[in-house]
């Protein structure tokens, strides 16, 4: 089965200008019809998928560049490609650990406000006042 770009753009949530430009960087090769028209099969399909993976990911388009080159080569080069992807996942569980740290300091000010607007609402209401609702 085949294709068209807009195909391709929809089921990737990209605009079609993406897809040319991950072919002009030679990332992925659709085929052409006789009229130049693009069609992507399963296989550009996969190798966008993973594409994608890699570049939420982080990795730089040249080393996605870098390990479908690699993949061109043939088994010749499946340690080089281990270790593209041994050497991201350590990149990948840096940033996962730094989101993690940062999202435990916006836990604790989520904290720190729920307990601060609770004991204000408490103090104001011995008072016999309210919350001031902001403008």
């Amino acid at each position: 089965m085949t294709y068209s770009i807009s195909q391709v753009a929809a089921r990737f949530h990209i605009e079609p200008h993406t897809l040319r430009f991950y072919e002009k960087e030679g990332i992925i090769e659709p085929c052409r019809s006789k009229s130049g028209i693009r069609t992507y099969t399963e296989q550009n399909i996969s190798q966008l998928e993973m594409a994608m993976c890699l570049k939420s990911t982080g990795m730089p388009l040249k080393e996605i560049k870098r390990y479908f080159d690699l993949v061109v080569l043939g088994d010749c080069t499946l340690d080089e490609r281990l270790t593209l992807f041994q050497d991201h996942r350590v990149r990948v569980l840096e940033d996962m650990a730094a989101i993690q740290r940062n999202l435990e300091k916006i836990e604790g000010k989520i904290k720190w406000y729920t307990r601060y607007i609770e004991e204000r609402k408490a103090q104001l209401e011995l008072e016999g006042e309210e919350m001031p609702l902001a403008k």
